[in-house]
């Protein structure tokens, strides 16, 4: 008898999209009903019989777009939630759509932002509670792929941790390995050489982990091949990835597999120019309505309490390293450390306005002039002196890296409260591992999310370290 599986199921796609089709006519017909009650003006002339129709249809395509969850291995509380979300935002699209291609069908803007909002929920609700029952469903020993893993046990040892978590759906039978390495858990079945006879002999076994490194060619291309004729599916891991520990990213170049430390979203052209539009947009509105105001008012005091220019520029590290002129308000008295020596919490150089503005980040508004330039962005890592560049890029590790996307005016280092005056390397350690985040987790909602955050802490004054 074939087993179930959570993946292959057909009958279970089907009960999941039917089910949640019914779920999203209720949400529909629900926010109806209410509207009738609370605004009825509002949906006086909708077409429910036409809204229905199109609404299932549309969450057919939307399905389409974004799978359930559960044709994938992973069940991640996370993952669920982020796939529900994106199937709602494509079905509104989708539905606002429709209904404007079609003559003579009244669009109520209420019912669809309620209903989307209302189906959002249940539909969260609905697949994390399938998603916790499939977990249970594994914890019980059923619907796991059983894997066999080949190879030296020490650099399996981290896979396994992860094969090990009932999310994943993997049941591990063994490993065969040529050392002594014991992985806790994981019974060892002997042998690299061994394999080949224990998978003719059990045919439970639909997977097999392999370190490509650790074998012979021709066993390797053996175990590929009995593998690829007996439906066990292959899977090599690379052979530096005991070195590297770390998540790769697989891409191409003709015919040639390539392995990447890290994705970059920013790279895709696409990306980059959803990006740049919100710059220019958020730098352009401030630039030519309030900037004007508050540069004269800033302008004014600076020149009462300290001779000099009003503008501070500091050459500083940009994207792929360039060197460009960051502009500032200047808020110390002119001196000859400004381009080597960091400002401190009561620094004498400072005069009294210029502390303020330090504490309220006024001092950093001018950058909206390097953002509107293209030099910078709204949100980015933290541009630094050059003399930092070149001292920090020699003793932290990785340290270049944040240098892969332009500098920002506030950053996800920033709200999360690496800011101000580094006087511990492992300070700056936390505040560059937190840039290659962002570099690596880039989306156009992470920028709104940071801009927000930087907004709320400025109004309700959380800069304890801005200084």
């Amino acid at each position: 008898m074939k087993k179930f599986d959570v993946e292959e199921s057909k009958v279970l796609r089907w009960i999941l999209t039917i089910g949640e089709s019914i779920m999203m006519v209720a949400a529909l017909v629900g926010m109806w009903a209410i509207l009738l009650v609370v605004d009825p003006s509002s949906v006086q002339e909708v077409d429910m019989q036409v809204y229905i129709v199109t609404a299932v249809v549309c969450y057919v395509l939307a399905i389409v777009a974004v799978p359930h969850i559960l044709l994938l291995r992973t069940v991640r509380g996370d993952r669920v939630v982020a796939r529900a979300c994106q199937t709602v935002l494509v079905h509104f699209v989708l539905l606002l759509s429709f209904l404007f291609l079609l003559k003579n069908v009244a669009i109520a803007r209420i019912l669809l932002v309620g209903f989307s909002l209302f189906f959002g929920v249940l539909l969260v609700a609905e697949r994390l509670l399938v998603s916790r029952m499939v977990r249970r469903f594994r914890s019980n020993g059923r619907n796991l792929q059983v894997a066999i893993l080949v190879g030296r046990s020490e650099e399996m040892a981290e896979l396994c941790g992860q094969m090990q978590d009932r999310e994943y759906g993997f049941s591990i039978k063994g490993i065969f390995s040529d050392d002594d390495y014991q992985i806790e858990g994981v019974e060892r079945l002997g042998g690299t050489k061994d394999v080949m006879d224990f998978l003719s002999s059990d045919p439970n076994v639909n997977a097999v982990y392999c370190t490509m490194a650790r074998m012979e060619k021709d066993d390797l291309i053996a175990l590929y091949r009995y593998c690829e004729n007996n439906l066990i599916r292959f899977y090599a891991l690379p052979m530096y990835l005991s070195y590297l520990r770390r998540r790769m990213t697989v891409s191409h170049l003709g015919n040639t597999i390539l392995l990447s430390p890290r994705r970059e979203p920013l790279r895709d052209y696409g990306n980059r120019m959803a990006k740049r539009i919100l710059d220019l947009v958020i730098s352009g509105l401030f630039l030519f309505t309030l900037f004007p105001i508050i540069y004269v008012i800033v302008a004014i005091i600076i020149k009462r309490q300290s001779p000099g220019p009003i503008i501070f520029v500091q050459k500083r590290n940009g994207l792929n390293g360039q060197v460009f002129n960051c502009y500032k308000f200047r808020s110390m008295h002119v001196n000859d450390e400004a381009d080597t020596v960091q400002a401190t919490e009561h620094d004498v150089r400072k005069f009294p306005f210029g502390d303020l503005m330090r504490r309220t980040n006024i001092d950093e508004l001018p950058q909206f002039i390097n953002v509107f330039l293209g030099d910078m962005s709204v949100v980015g890592p933290r541009p630094h002196m050059l003399l930092h560049t070149e001292e920090y890029g020699h003793i932290i590790n990785r340290y270049m890296v944040r240098h892969w996307a332009k500098p920002g005016v506030t950053g996800w280092a920033q709200v999360n409260g690496f800011r101000g005056e580094t006087r511990e390397v492992e300070q700056m350690e936390r505040r560059v591992r937190a840039d290659i985040w962002y570099i690596e987790n880039w989306t156009f909602w992470l920028d709104i999310r940071i801009i927000w955050r930087t907004f709320i802490d400025t109004l309700f004054g959380k800069g304890e370290n801005a200084y």
